[in-house]
């Protein structure tokens, strides 16, 4: 291989090596947000449960357990 072929393919490898960072750190914040995301969606389902029970609870009101109320002055 000549000089010029050789120095092409250096300049290719570092190019090629640039690309590879770029796409890690891409994929560092794509990971970042799915990580985000998944706490926010687990949350949005704690909340769901328990509005899921509220209601429950007000549609059939003689299932619920008296001990579990609240004294009115609350």
């Amino acid at each position: 291989m000549s000089t010029p072929e050789i120095n092409g393919l250096l300049q290719r490898i570092v190019e090629l090596e640039t690309l590879f960072t770029h796409l890690q750190h891409d994929v560092q914040q794509l990971n970042d947000v799915i990580i985000e995301q998944r706490q926010e969606l687990e949350k949005l389902h704690e909340v769901n449960d328990r509005l899921q029970q509220h209601i429950e609870d007000l549609e059939n009101p003689e299932e619920r357990n008296p001990s579990d109320e609240r004294p009115p002055h609350y």
